[in-house]
């Protein structure tokens, strides 16, 4: 039941830590008596370590659920086909499970899928043009504490406060054992890669491509857009589709990411980097024909391929084409090929850091496409697109450097100012930037959030230093309305 202590490190090898016990249950009654037995101590669920956050760090315990990994699907009166999945269950085998169990696949995807769902849903995890998919749960049991007894019981929560803290609580609420929602058919994804003159352009195309995704090319400064839609008029796959994904695994999957690596790691030097995006990219990024394929295959990216880091902000869509020209300009001063123009300073002094910004010039050169993804608002409390009614919009920021100070200065940089400026809220599962990055002010319901999870984990074996700084469990308990039923 448990290993022998052991070093934990995740995916971008810049969270690293020992806890004292790691469990791999079997059972729930194995998950309850792990809990009991460490109720005055601290447990944190561990699975694909893929996150860039301090959310899966405890030098105490930790449960990885790979034994949770079941898949059950049923169909409803009205033929709808829902799904009941353990929380270990990696999404490729859970596409994999739905595909052959119901012809049936998930409501939303992200860009990889070596995920758990647990993991997946925990952080926010989402693709473009849908919500995420943390918005889709109807049902999540967990296994928690009964404030009354102190013992480790398992909650079902089909409604209410607690499903909407729990659809997205970065492990707060309990440990995951299983969810259930509503799969949708299976169906085609028709795709093209375009260059665009402006964001103006891009994001006029949404209309008729909501499932889009667009990039920022540093340095070049140009758009391009992946523009993307259900293909309602197609039955299978176009002849190209072995093409094209052939195309995108060879040179952008591989092929770029190689470059870019080469520029950064082994020439370790600005000018063919800039060099590169100006000159280069624009010959060797093609236009493509409109491709169809499953969307499967068409949401999802090799992205694991190059180990690397990432920061993703979340801005609301009116504040988007500001938010784009916010950061072209602060890239370009970090890049040391722009000055802080009069405006860009004014609004820097508004928030007191544009001293800050003058300091920082020239130290970081961004070598990687920035991209943005539309995220539609999610009925949850504390995923980065709830809250509002408007979608949202992730901008990722990621880097193959190492040592990667100079890329974490930008990172804070960005994530500090554009909180200010812009209400933008961190990726939970990404680079999570330390120290003063209050989100209080960022999420309107992190109160009533906080207040659910002392009821289901009075001792808060669940949080660690990350979560207790990040999420603010330091300020005064608040009240909630409901009860966590069992």
């Amino acid at each position: 039941m448990t290993g022998q202590p052991s070093v934990i490190t995740n995916f971008g090898r810049n969270i690293r830590f020992r806890p004292r016990h790691r469990y791999t249950p079997r059972t729930e009654s194995e998950v309850l008596a792990i809990l009991d037995r460490h109720a005055e101590g601290q447990v944190r669920v561990v699975a694909s370590r893929h996150a860039w956050s301090g959310g899966i760090e405890s030098d105490d315990a930790v449960i990885d659920l790979c034994h949770f990994d079941s898949v059950k699907t049923s169909t409803d009166d009205e033929g709808r086909t829902w799904a009941t999945v353990g929380g270990g269950c990696q999404l490729k085998v859970l596409l994999r499970r739905l595909r052959r169990q119901a012809s049936a696949t998930l409501p939303s995807m992200g860009l990889i899928t070596e995920q758990t769902i647990a993991g997946a849903i925990s952080t926010g995890t989402h693709g473009s043009g849908k919500h995420s998919l943390s918005h889709y749960m109807e049902e999540i049991r967990v296994a928690a504490y009964d404030p009354e007894s102190g013992r480790a019981v398992v909650y079902t929560w089909t409604g209410g406060p607690e499903l909407r803290a729990a659809r997205c609580a970065i492990g707060c609420m309990g440990v995951i054992l299983s969810v259930r929602f509503r799969c949708v058919p299976r169906y085609l994804i028709a795709e093209s890669i375009q260059r665009r003159a402006d964001l103006e352009e891009v994001l006029s195309r949404e209309a008729a491509f909501p499932l889009q995704q667009f990039y920022l090319i540093p340095h070049l400064w140009g758009w391009y857009d992946q523009e993307r839609r259900v293909d309602t008029a197609s039955s299978k796959p176009s002849w190209l589709a072995p093409l094209y994904r052939l195309y995108w695994l060879g040179w952008l999957d591989v092929g770029f990411h190689l470059i870019i690596k080469s520029l950064t790691s082994v020439l370790g030097r600005d000018g063919p980097v800039r060099g590169f995006y100006r000159r280069w990219f624009p010959l060797l990024v093609a236009r493509t024909p409109p491709v169809s394929d499953c969307s499967e295959r068409q949401l999802i990216m090799e992205h694991e391929l190059f180990r690397h880091l990432e920061i993703e902000l979340f801005v609301a869509a009116p504040h988007v084409p500001e938010a784009a020209a916010y950061v072209r300009e602060v890239l370009e001063v970090f890049a040391g090929t722009g000055t802080v123009s009069d405006p860009l300073r004014a609004r820097l002094e508004s928030v007191d850091m544009a001293t800050r910004l003058d300091s920082m010039t020239g130290t970081f050169t961004h070598h990687y496409p920035i991209c943005f993804r539309r995220v539609l608002a999610d009925d949850t409390m504390l995923s980065m697109a709830s809250g509002s009614n408007d979608p949202w919009y992730a901008i990722s920021f990621i880097t193959y450097v190492e040592p990667r100070d100079a890329f974490y200065g930008m990172a804070d940089f960005l994530a500090q100012s554009m909180a200010a400026l812009f209400m933008a809220r961190p990726h939970w599962g990404k680079y999570f930037p330390p120290g003063g990055q209050a989100v209080e002010h960022l999420y309107p319901e992190l109160g009533t959030f906080r207040a659910l999870c002392r009821r289901v984990d009075p001792g808060g074996v669940f949080r660690n230093a990350f979560l207790e700084r990040a999420l603010g469990f330091d300020a005064q308990p608040g009240a909630v309305a409901g009860d966590a039923g069992q």
